[in-house]
């Protein structure tokens, strides 16, 4: 097993590029088919268009073939090779794709039969890589706005960032956009409004603009647009809180940056500190294991585990601890996944923070992103992340010490619930140790925002697909503040927190 010093890490695992701890790894070599894969490659063909060339078969033959052979190598369970394009092949006769040349059928094929294994797992292609690592920068080039879809299958503007291209063009919130250069929005998803409003930076967009009863055009030229990834305020006057929305690649920067800011504006010892996880999807493993880091002087913060439970790498911690000594609260819900999960079971298993909230996620397997010499690669579920006590969080979830109830819960499907999902392996042997209701602990709270997000309310979604709600009553946070004083969850401190310290 390798320990990997962050910030050191070897050049061999440093590119990092993509959602839930995702690493690249180049693949080469010739490749030949077995029997099995010579039936796909002959029956592919009969759904190929009839302007394919001999070059683009022969592309697209290799594509397949190195496919096979990297899965076998990398997946982390055994891969029944004839079983799987026989899956490939079967899918042939229902694959839904717009795209008849031979790269994009057999693409198309082992996209679906990488599905079938496994809800992570895919083929890309080399747009959907560049999109990728966009999504990891922090930043993207766009115009800058929040959208949403809403009743009538509209594209809705939420709200324009700051200091952006679409801010400076006057758009509005509640602005519909029903074209994007001519292509009528109506009914499309909001992932094709996002793929037509990136591009280039410097390049134009033309945004057909309904306000209320006007339709205009707007054109702006696209620009990088910052994301920020966290945020930060001060509460009743001597609470830290900071919350992180996802890890990506500015991630850490932007937490020491906020922590700093909190020690300053503080001025003294904090009475508590709550990092809030909730809804953070997850993102870059370096990212989460660094922003766990700042909080720990020492121990295992999160390892890898691959076929047959080999173990394959850890992450120790190995800086200076912000606010060393103060009591910490960890806000999870059930959006909190992958890293956000990680970095909640660090902090409590080294006995660093209380979490409070609702069991999470559970997504727990890592996925590397491989590319194939013949263009475009794979993203294939490669190994299981396991805590500092060995616990797997994959379809288990991180159960808190404090479960907050809310009154309009609603279904969320979670990991073990996806088509295909992996099955679970060792899971923390931990119990809930108290439960209440969120509005039992309802309380006023005075919350001073403070950076940019004093003047900005940074949505964690930009020209994204994630439908932005009305800010509503946070009971949630109001309970982890009680925590700290005198609200209903005081009356379990003196009681969670030894327990904590002993790491039970």
């Amino acid at each position: 097993m390798v320990v990997l010093r962050k910030g050191i890490l070897p050049i061999l695992f440093a590119v990092v590029i993509s959602f839930a701890g995702t690493r690249l790894v180049a693949c080469a070599g010739p490749v030949w088919p077995s029997d099995d894969e010579q039936r796909f490659l002959e029956a592919y063909r009969d759904h190929v268009g009839d302007t394919a060339t001999r070059d683009q078969y022969d592309r697209a033959d290799k594509l397949f073939v190195e496919a096979v052979q990297v899965l076998s190598d990398t997946y982390v369970e055994n891969v029944d090779r004839p079983t799987f394009v026989k899956t490939a092949i079967t899918s042939l006769e229902t694959l839904e794709t717009e795209d008849h040349t031979p790269i994009g059928v057999v693409g198309a094929a082992l996209d679906d039969s990488l599905h079938d294994l496994d809800p992570h797992s895919a083929y890309m292609s080399d747009e959907m890589f560049r999109r990728l690592q966009e999504s990891t920068e922090g930043s993207f080039a766009g115009v800058g706005i929040v959208i949403s879809q809403d009743e009538d299958k509209q594209i809705r503007i939420v709200s324009p960032i700051d200091d952006t291209p679409a801010a400076r063009a006057g758009l509005q919130p509640n602005d519909r956009i029903t074209h994007i250069d001519g292509h009528d929005m109506k009914g499309e998803p909001i992932s094709e409004a996002v793929r037509l409003m990136r591009g280039r930076i410097g390049d134009a967009v033309t945004l057909t603009v309904l306000r209320k009863e006007d339709s205009f055009d707007v054109t702006v030229k696209r620009a990088r647009i910052e994301v920020p990834s966290v945020t930060a305020s001060i509460i009743d006057n001597d609470l830290a809180y900071i919350r992180v929305s996802r890890f990506d690649a500015s991630t850490l920067d932007q937490t020491r940056e906020y922590l700093g800011m909190l020690n300053d504006k503080i001025g003294g010892t904090p009475r508590g500190l709550i990092v809030d996880l909730r809804r953070n999807p997850g993102g870059l493993l370096d990212s989460a294991a660094d922003i766990a880091d700042q909080f720990l002087s020492d121990g295992l913060i999160v390892a890898t585990e691959g076929r047959g439970e080999r173990k394959m790498r850890s992450y120790e911690a190995d800086r200076s601890e912000y606010f060393k000594g103060v009591p910490m609260a960890v806000l999870l819900d059930r959006g909190s996944a992958s890293g956000a999960e990680l970095m909640a079971a660090a902090l409590r298993e080294n006995g660093r923070g209380v979490i409070i909230g609702e069991r999470s996620f559970g997504k727990g397997s890592m996925q590397r992103i491989m590319p194939l010499t013949a263009g475009g690669g794979l993203k294939i579920t490669t190994g299981y992340y396991t805590t500092p006590e060995n616990h797997i969080v994959q379809g288990n979830g991180v159960v808190p010490d404090i479960e907050i109830k809310l009154e309009d819960e609603e279904d969320f499907g979670r990991e073990v619930d996806l088509e295909h999902a992996l099955p679970p392996r060792r899971r923390d042997p931990r119990r809930v140790l108290a439960s209440m209701k969120a509005a039992s602990c309802e309380r006023d709270i005075n919350v001073t925002r403070i950076g940019k997000a004093a003047t900005n309310d940074a949505p964690a979604e930009t020209e994204g697909d994630e439908v932005v709600t009305e800010l509503q009553r946070d009971t949630v946070l109001e309970c982890a503040v009680g925590y700290f004083g005198d609200g209903q969850l005081a009356v379990y401190r003196d009681q969670v927190e030894p327990l904590l310290r002993a790491g039970l």
